[in-house]
C-alpha cells in the first residue's frame, strides 16, 4: 500500500514536470464549447454520436448492466463522464480535447496507444475488461474523441487538460479530518456510505456515482491514488464548482481524497512490468551475419 508521502512525492514530481506549464498559457474556451447536435446524418457521424452515448450512458451499453450482456465489458456501472465531466469537455476534469492529438505516447518504454489508454479506464476505472480493439465500440469511443478534439494542435496538451495541479498541503493528509469533510460537502449528494445514487430501473448506472464500496472504481485507478483524487475533488467539487473559485480549501481536498480512499475498493490487477530501457549497442552481437 502506498505511502502518503509517497503520493506526496508522486505530487511533486507532476507539479514540477507537466501541470504548471498549461496554466500558464491563454486559457481557449472554444475548444471545450463542442456542439454534437450540429452534426448532420451519415455513417460517420453516428459512430461519433455512438461514442458519446458510451461516454455518458456507459453501463446501459458496456457496463455490467448492459443491455446485450455479450458486450458488458465493465465490472461496475459507472459511466465514463463519473470522472470525465460533461462528456469530456469540462476542464481540469480529465477532458478529452488533447487526448487524440497526444497519443500515441512513451510511457515506462514502452508506445501506449489511444485504445491503450481506452482499456486502462476499462480495466480500473470501470473494474472491467479490456474492450476489442476492433469492436465498434472501440472504433466509436476513439471516432468521438477525436471529434472532440478537432484542430487542436497535435501534440500539445491545450489549457485545461488533465487536473489542475494543487498545492502540497501543509499537514499530512488526515482521514479523519476529510471524515468531516465529506459530511459536511459530500455526503449528501454521495451518502453517507459512499454509496451513491442509483438511476431507477429500468435505467442503470447511477445519477452520482460511488465513491468506495464494490460498485466502484478499483485501487488501481488514478482516482484511487491520492495526489490524483485531491487534484479532480478540489477543482470540481461540489459539483458545479468553478475551479477558478474552488469551494474546497488545499487542505480539505487532500484530506476528504484521503478518507474516501481509505475506504474499501475492488482490488486492482497487477501492474504489467515497465519495459527494459534499451542500452546503446545492444543487440548488436546477436544481429545474424549477412547471408
Amino acid at each position: 500500500m502506498r505511502t502518503v508521502v509517497f503520493e506526496i512525492c508522486i505530487a511533486l514530481a507532476a507539479l514540477a514536470g507537466f501541470g504548471v506549464g498549461y496554466l500558464l498559457w491563454d486559457r481557449t474556451d472554444a475548444y471545450y464549447a463542442v456542439d454534437l447536435a450540429a452534426l448532420g446524418p451519415g455513417p460517420e457521424n453516428d459512430l461519433i454520436r455512438y461514442g458519446h452515448a458510451l461516454i455518458v450512458d456507459t453501463p446501459r451499453y458496456v457496463g455490467r448492466s448492459a443491455e446485450n450482456p455479450a458486450i458488458a465489458y465493465g465490472g461496475n456501472d459507472l459511466a465514463c463522464q463519473s470522472c470525465h465531466l460533461k462528456a469530456g469537455l469540462q476542464p481540469f476534469a480529465a477532458p478529452f480535447v488533447s487526448t487524440a492529438a497526444t497519443f500515441p505516447m512513451m510511457v515506462n518504454n514502452k508506445v501506449v496507444t489511444l485504445p491503450d489508454r481506452i482499456n486502462s479506464c476499462m480495466a480500473l476505472g470501470l473494474n472491467g475488461r479490456p474492450l476489442p480493439e476492433d469492436s465498434q465500440e472501440m472504433a466509436a469511443l476513439i471516432a468521438y474523441i477525436e471529434f472532440v478534439g478537432n484542430g487542436t494542435p497535435e501534440g500539445v496538451r491545450l489549457p485545461g487538460m488533465g487536473l489542475m495541479p494543487i498545492a502540497l498541503p501543509e499537514a499530512l493528509p488526515d482521514s479523519r479530518r476529510g471524515l468531516a469533510v465529506y459530511a459536511q460537502q459530500c455526503a449528501s449528494c454521495h451518502g453517507q456510505n459512499g454509496q451513491g445514487e442509483r438511476k431507477q430501473p429500468p435505467n442503470v448506472g447511477y445519477y452520482v456515482p460511488p465513491l468506495w464500496g464494490e460498485g466502484s472504481f478499483n485501487g488501481g485507478a488514478g482516482m484511487g491514488q491520492l495526489f490524483y483524487a485531491a487534484s479532480f475533488i478540489r477543482a470540481n467539487m461540489p459539483t458545479g464548482v468553478d475551479y477558478r473559485t474552488p469551494t474546497l480549501t488545499v487542505q480539505e481536498a487532500w484530506d476528504v481524497a484521503a478518507y474516501m480512499i481509505s475506504n474499501p475498493h475492488p482490488i486492482a490487477p497487477p501492474e504489467p512490468e515497465p519495459e527494459p530501457a534499451a542500452e546503446e549497442g545492444a543487440g548488436e552481437e546477436e544481429a545474424p551475419a549477412a547471408p
